[in-house]
């Protein structure tokens, strides 16, 4: 009655007191020996037996009267057997039979047909059973398990050494036990287990005061031919106490095992070196039948179900007399399932769904459904080099931890599946918080899934920004945050609302973090790049109001044609449309927004100065909203310095200085270049028109050279960069000295961007043009000398207290020349030798150098 109780749901013993095959192996199995009582009481007084085995007393329970799950083999082919090594002699059981007759007994050599059985015990002991399949006596074929192996050494303390699994090796375990029936993969080469380990039993609950926060949940391959674990997959979307024996919140439902569909084939090994196919398992988890429905049925109430995804690689030889090896570590995907759909599983109900290679299960709402997962094909390098089972990446963290450059590990699989625990468990902290009063540290720390704490700070910054960018880009989609509906207050079909909610989700998932123990863990390109994407929806907003803006104003403006306002307007629709969706392509919705003036001969001049000035007007006021967003909350939400000059780093480079937005920016400077005049020569309101073109010359300048700035501080070697920003000083420059924007002519701000990005060629020309205001006319003078323009403190400004000093840290990109060098050559282009030596006094150095190199002076 023992037995049949635990065998229940798992092939356990048949009811009544039928005969028939099963009944026998049945009894088989389980029936002792009347010729072993001896023996098996000297079993239970925990005695050694003549060959050294451990014997078990009655105060531990034996491994034999705790047999969990039992799976038929199929036949073992020679080669197979001539592999294998049993760990131990086989026991002296005597043989049974299903009849007495011995009339029926063969003389015969060839030894007759056996079923082959594995047993799974507790604490991972597995037995291979060899069942005769003729009813005839044998008396040189012995029946019994001829095999025994340990999976999981027991140490001398009693815990078990799990270190092969990927564990980590200061840790050890009390308990080990079976979740879910093993199922063998398709070419029956290998069986795969769910195990859990845990440092809690169930009879200790007591003592040890409640769930284990130490219980995690492995998928483990042996091969069949060695029994070894040849692959180990620690499925951490759950861990700790939620899947805890004692309490756990979330329960195994059940396992299925199928063929993988890479495509790999034999061809892709050498001759031999293939031994088993790859195979993918799948493995659900759903709260336990003890959480009732009343407790909720959203996420805000308990845990989704999940359904785990493992894909295991071919495995190769490992040469003679050793263990198989895998080609490469395992791959796993985590699903969490809708709750409304799925709110929990039926327990055991998933198998394995031959026409999708995925599985099934059962809804306790009544529904059959499935999940497929389809992995990518990857480079499984280093075949056959494998010595030990390979850890799961995110334990050991990326090959690249300090590289800045995050979007080189965007497709790690590690990364991809802490994004999905990261979104998932955002959801739960949604649900939990959505009516407000409750405790955020306690509801954020309760719904974060272990692997999030326990992966490196690269692999959880990777996916942290992966995270928030399906966040910022499906949020406003219908009310869904990383493809799960969520309630929302605003109308999809109002673009500014879903902004403001978007941000408002943008903002809880930050907290959420910070609440969790976890952003503590980002780095500070992964922090750069969230509030990358806080700044993108501000500016997102502010584009789409000052687009509406500048339409109205054109609506109401003089008359145009009709059909080209129409025209224009509904290209500007379109170039805008999906902005609030997909916040992260903003630059690119603004590259669709422009067109480069004066392209089209059938274009109306009006309608192409209106296009020009509304999209920088756009850009402008998005990019401003940005700096804005960038200095209120750098320090409040994101914890870091709005600008910190010692990050050098692609990651670290903000998305208003990206590629995209600086290529937007120039091609607006260069139309205004060459349209800037005819903008105000044709228009209605002159002074407004000067003032706004003013004010939007000024920002796209002041933009443009700190994005290559930007990029130059972090990369100053870089040609191709050093060229681009030689020419938007080129272009900028001139810019901030036209008349409709220098309008007094004093060029303070041009001279202020030529100081700041070391433009030597405008911090000549303008104190050149000014040196009237700068140089001493005399004691009896009125005008005092003015310091702003005075091109002598900056040539004599080497001291490291001096404003200028970085002056003479830089060179000019065309001419290769030190700024001083730079100055005099300038003045001798000009035939100006007599300001030569004059500015020649403030470095005397540079002066020298310059007369000895430079014939235009050689006769003085």
């Amino acid at each position: 009655d023992d037995h049949a109780a635990r065998e229940e749901g798992m092939g356990g013993a048949p009811s009544g007191g039928g005969g028939g095959f099963v009944s026998g192996l049945y009894n088989y199995m389980f029936t002792p020996s009347k010729t072993k009582a001896a023996e098996d009481d000297d079993l239970r007084r925990g005695d050694d037996d003549s060959n050294g085995r451990r014997k078990h007393s009655r105060t531990h329970p034996p491994t034999d009267d705790d047999i969990l799950a039992l799976l038929p083999l199929p036949p073992r082919t020679s080669a197979s057997t001539a592999k294998t090594s049993p760990s131990r002699p086989s026991p002296l059981k005597r043989p049974r039979t299903f009849s007495s007759d011995s009339s029926s007994s063969s003389s015969s050599s060839s030894s007759p047909p056996q079923a082959r059985l594995l047993t799974v015990h507790k604490h991972l002991t597995l037995r291979e059973y060899r069942i005769s399949a003729s009813t005839a006596p044998r008396s040189t074929e012995r029946e019994g398990y001829s095999i025994e192996r340990h999976i999981a050494p027991r140490e001398e303390d009693g815990s078990f050494d799990v270190q092969q699994w990927g564990a980590s090796a200061e840790r050890r375990y009390r308990n080990i036990d079976v979740v879910a029936p093993p199922r063998l993969t398709t070419d029956g080469r290998s069986v795969v287990l769910a195990v859990r380990v845990s440092n809690v039993v169930a009879g200790a609950v007591e003592e040890e005061g409640g769930a284990d926060a130490t219980a995690r949940i492995y998928l483990l391959r042996l091969s069949l031919d060695t029994y070894t674990v040849v692959d180990a997959a620690w499925l951490n979307r759950h861990s700790g106490e939620s899947v805890s024996e004692i309490g756990g919140s979330v329960a195994c439902a059940g396992l299925a095992v199928g063929d993988s569909d890479d495509g790999a084939a034999d061809d892709d090994y050498a001759d031999g070196a293939r031994v088993g196919c790859a195979a993918v398992a799948y493995v659900a988890f759903g709260p336990p039948p003890e959480i009732t429905a009343g407790e909720g049925t959203t996420t805000g109430g308990r845990l989704p179900v999940t359904v785990t995804a493992v894909r295991f690689s071919p495995l190769l030889s490992g040469g003679e007399g050793r263990s198989p090896k895998p080609a490469a570590p395992p791959r796993i995907r985590d699903l969490d399932l809708f709750e409304h759909l799925v709110p929990s599983l039926v327990a055991d109900s998933v198998s394995y769904d031959s026409t999708t290679g995925g599985c099934l299960f059962l809804s306790t709402a009544g529904l059959v459904c499935g999940a497929h997962v389809r992995f990518p094909p990857a480079s499984e390098a280093g075949q056959g080099r494998t010595e030990a089972i390979p850890r799961r990446t995110l334990e050991g963290g990326l090959s690249g931890e300090g590289n800045d450059d995050l979007e080189a590990s965007f497709r790690d699989e590690a990364v991809l599946a802490i994004k999905s625990h990261l979104l998932s468990s955002f959801r739960q902290y949604l649900g939990r918080t959505r009516d407000g009063g409750a405790n955020l540290p306690f509801v954020a720390r309760s719904v974060a899934p272990p692997s999030i704490l326990s992966c490196s700070s690269a692999v959880l910054s990777a996916a942290v920004v992966l995270a928030s960018v399906s966040i910022v880009n499906s949020a406003s989609a219908g009310g869904r945050v990383g493809g799960a509906k969520m309630a929302t207050t605003a109308p999809p079909d109002n673009a500014m609302a879903a902004l403001r909610e978007k941000h408002k989700w943008h903002a809880d998932f930050v907290k959420f973090l910070l609440h969790a123990g976890a952003y503590k863990k980002v780095s500070a390109t992964g922090r750069t790049k969230l509030r990358d994407h806080g700044e993108m929806i501000a500016a997102a907003g502010a584009t789409l109001s000052e687009c509406r803006r500048c339409l109205t104003e054109m609506d109401a403006g003089a008359d145009k044609d009709e059909g080209e306002a129409s025209a224009f307007r509904r290209e500007v629709v379109e170039a805008l449309a999906g902005t609030s969706d997909v916040v992260a392509d903003l630059p690119r919705r603004w590259d669709d927004l422009q067109r480069p003036s004066g392209t089209d001969p059938d274009m109306d001049m009006d309608m192409d100065m209106d296009s020009m000035m509304l999209t920088l007007s756009c850009v402008c006021r998005g990019l401003g909203e940005a700096f804005r967003y960038r200095a209120n909350e750098s320090t409040n939400l994101y914890d870091i310095p709005h600008h910190d000059p010692t990050l050098c780093g692609k990651g670290t480079i903000p998305w208003t200085s990206s590629t995209e937005v600086l290529a937007v920016l120039h091609l607006q400077l260069e139309n205004l270049q060459l349209f800037g005049d005819s903008v105000l020569s044709s228009s209605s309101n002159y002074e407004q028109d000067k003032l706004a073109l003013k004010r939007l010359v000024e920002d796209a300048s002041v933009s443009l050279l700190a994005g290559y700035h930007d990029h130059f501080r972090c990369d100053p070697q870089n040609e191709e960069i050093a060229r681009l920003y030689d020419e938007a000083k080129r272009l900028a420059i001139p810019l901030l000295r036209t008349s409709y924007v220098n309008e007094d002519g004093d060029d303070i701000q041009a001279l202020e961007m030529s100081l700041k990005h070391s433009c030597f060629e405008g911090i000549v020309q303008i104190c050149h043009d000014h040196r009237r205001s700068w140089k001493f006319c005399g004691p009896f003078s009125p005008v005092p000398p003015d310091e702003t323009y005075d091109i002598r403190l900056m040539l004599s400004g080497t001291s490291p207290e001096s404003p200028y000093v970085h002056l003479h840290g830089s060179t000019d990109y065309r001419t290769g020349l030190p700024f001083c060098d730079f100055v005099l050559n300038w003045y001798a282009d000009r035939g100006s030798n007599t300001e030569v030596l004059e500015l020649g006094k403030e470095c005397s150095e540079a002066l020298t150098r310059f007369l000895r190199n430079d014939n235009r002076l050689g006769d003085l």
